[in-house]
């Protein structure tokens, strides 16, 4: 089922499954009762969990396993996720059990390994992009003979429209005076500081993909030779693919190049009204580059606030009832506010504030505008154990696997969000590979 499933695929071998089967058999013969916990912690942790290197795919390990070493399989009529065709068949003959076998169905449903059922349109939508990207690989790029444009029109036009789209990036000198506020020490507050930061990389981005274009109308005219560079370029175009050169200097995105560029003109606009107008009332935390250091640069300003040191603070997260950025009214006089995450597994239900299941069809939902509220490490980890409250990992792209970066973070994985859910055991959340991403693939 891909990335909402597991985060990174793992090649399990017999031996995993062989070396689980011995030590079940090992502890319903050696010891009077179950040993539930016992079984659970060292199948999912130590057998499996031993090739696992991702921490969110422990826990779904252990997620998943909750449903089928529990005492209630062993009470008459149980039925694993809810499924009539899975049940223990009990103490039957040989004959008998390869007939339950044999009728058990072909294709897996997406409850079986605790997925919703929308999971499925996923697998199959992952499916038939990777057929359509491989068509597509094979493609020739010789256009044919006829009426049509040609594929160097084509790409001139795309070149020219982009580069008249993207805007130039304002100078920071005109800067609005609180985006930069000074502090009372003389220094820039740490959120302009993470301004400026982020402002730089979108200038380079600017000024890469402007001359890249540029150049490659040049070439495509003649004026100047195809390089290597520009021809990757040229290719790309003609299959909605994001250049090689922009990547480098990008952020994670998996969009088509249409929706890129898009999207990228978006995250300009957004850049400069907070340089020109100041801070806005909620900041749209897609848009960063680097997120994580948005938080802790709003965490800053809180510790220096209050005097409270940085390293005994966390945010925690307050989903509210505003629909979008544009209805937010004011600052909160504590934290911030961010938009822009997609909920990903389940649904959110606005009348009560906590998570749902999903509805049928719908993959993603837009969460509402939440609060980061700063809050002392010890009162986050309180109200998460008294509230059962799910931790939901943000993620930058879909894709959901990354690379340790030299920052020492994920460059994929954002940070965990508490948020409400209905009162279940937050193992059904985990295995549902709920999540929240700063942007979709479209």
């Amino acid at each position: 089922f891909g990335p909402i499933g597991w985060n990174i695929p793992y090649e399990w071998m017999d031996s995993d499954f062989q070396v689980s089967r011995e030590q079940v058999r090992m502890y319903l013969v050696a010891q009077a009762e179950i040993p539930w916990s016992t079984l659970l912690y060292i199948i999912a942790e130590v057998n499996y969990g031993g090739r696992v290197t991702d921490d969110k795919d422990v826990r779904l390990i252990a997620a998943v396993l909750k449903g089928y070493f529990c005492p209630e399989m062993l009470k008459p009529g149980f039925r694993f996720a809810g499924l009539d065709a899975y049940y223990p068949p009990g103490d039957i003959s040989l004959d008998k059990t390869r007939d339950y076998l044999k009728g058990l169905p072909l294709d897996e449903d997406p409850r079986v390994f605790g997925l919703h059922p929308n999971a499925l349109i996923t697998a199959q939508f992952n499916q038939a992009k990777q057929f359509l990207d491989t068509v597509v690989s094979v493609q020739p790029r010789i256009s044919s003979g006829g009426a049509g444009k040609s594929t160097e029109e084509i790409c001139a036009e795309m070149a020219e429209d982009f580069l008249n789209r993207i805007p130039d990036a304002a100078k920071q000198k005109q800067a609005h005076p609180e985006t930069y506020r000074k502090t009372p020490q003389g220094g820039i507050v740490s959120v302009g500081v993470f301004h400026g930061q982020e402002y730089s990389r979108f200038e380079k981005m600017i000024k890469t993909c402007k001359a890249s274009l540029k150049m490659l109308g040049k070439a495509i005219t003649g004026i100047v030779l195809m390089s290597g560079d520009l021809e990757e370029m040229f290719n790309s175009f003609l299959v909605q693919r994001v250049p090689g050169n922009w990547l480098k200097v990008a952020y994670p995105c998996l969009k088509p190049l249409n929706a890129w560029v898009k999207d990228f003109i978006e995250r300009i606009e957004f850049m400069v009204a907070w340089l020109l107008k100041g801070p806005p009332n909620s900041f749209w935390i897609s848009s960063f580059f680097f997120p994580q250091g948005f938080m802790t640069a709003s965490l800053q300003v809180h510790a220096r606030k209050t005097k409270i040191p940085i390293d005994t603070l966390e945010f925690f997260s307050n989903v509210t009832k505003i629909p979008t950025a544009a209805d937010v009214a004011e600052l909160p006089e504590n934290g911030c506010n961010v938009h822009g995450l997609f909920l990903m597994g389940c649904g959110w239900d606005t009348t009560r504030s906590e998570l749902r299941e999903s509805t049928k069809d719908v993959l993603f939902e837009l969460m509402p505008v939440i609060w980061l509220e700063p809050l002392d490490i010890a009162a986050v980890k309180a109200k998460c154990k008294d509230g059962n409250l799910y931790d939901c990992p943000i993620y930058k792209t879909s894709e959901r696997k990354g690379t340790l970066s030299t920052t020492g973070h994920s460059t994929n994985f954002v940070k965990y969000f508490p948020i409400n859910q209905p009162g279940m055991d937050v193992a059904h959340w985990i295995s549902r590979g709920v999540a929240m991403l700063c942007m979709l693939d479209d």
